[in-house]
């Protein structure tokens, strides 16, 4: 409720140390770490730790390089997906677009009816979580399973546009918000990947009142970050 105290909390919790690297503000809150190092030109010396060991690990697996936002369309069988899905696949250098990690904002739930899922959806009565996949399983259950098209929409990010959106994803590990079905959904969740890889943006502040995915697709291409189609 206090973007101000909570930057100011940021910055104490930096200089406090930590028995380890995993547990310590730089590796809790990566993505804020690395966005207030550039605005105010910290001394890293002073800090107890200057890196997170863990994640440079992971980036060095997957080695991205490039985003790419992903909509599987819309299916009318099931009323949870009646406007269709999005997610964002990070390409990699050495891995095959099979292999590419994919990432969702999606409600956390055994509901298996759809109608009962999206009521409860409108309310928010579900925790939303950001996870990663493999996107080969994505297309087992989007097209193999349910028929779905899906069209892939590569984006301009630069490599280290790529890391900051990681980064951020990174510190939002285990964190949920309320699941709104309209609103903040699986599409509107991803504008803060988005914004954070390109903080310029304020792709946000253009859903006031609700997210469909096709409405997102235009909103990224109205600000020339999708390439090809």
């Amino acid at each position: 409720t206090d973007p101000k105290a909570e930057m100011e909390a940021t910055i104490r919790a930096l200089f406090e140390p930590a028995q380890n690297n995993k547990d310590h503000a730089v590796c809790k809150f990566l993505g804020r770490y690395s966005w207030l190092k550039e605005q105010l030109d910290m001394d890293e010396s002073r800090l107890p730790y200057s890196s997170c060991e863990e994640f440079e690990r992971v980036i060095g697996d997957i080695k991205p390089v490039s985003a790419v936002l992903v909509f599987p369309t819309y299916f009318m069988n099931s009323p949870a997906s009646m406007f269709g899905h999005t997610m964002i696949n990070i390409e990699t250098e050495t891995q095959s677009p099979l292999l590419f990690p994919s990432i969702h904002y999606s409600a956390i739930t055994d509901e298996t009816n759809g109608l009962v899922f999206a009521l409860k959806g409108l309310f928010g009565y579900y925790k939303g979580y950001y996870s990663i996949q493999p996107y080969y399983q994505e297309l087992q259950d989007y097209s193999d399973i349910s028929q779905r098209d899906i069209w892939e929409y590569p984006m301009n990010l630069r490599k280290e546009e790529v890391l900051r959106l990681l980064k951020h994803l990174w510190e939002m590990r285990d964190i949920y918000a309320e699941y709104y079905f309209f609103d903040e959904n699986c599409s509107f969740n991803l504008l803060f990947l988005i914004e954070a890889a390109v903080p310029s943006l304020h792709l946000v502040e253009k859903f006031p009142g609700w997210a469909l995915p096709i409405d997102m697709i235009r909103a990224i291409q109205q600000e020339h970050l999708i390439e090809d189609v």
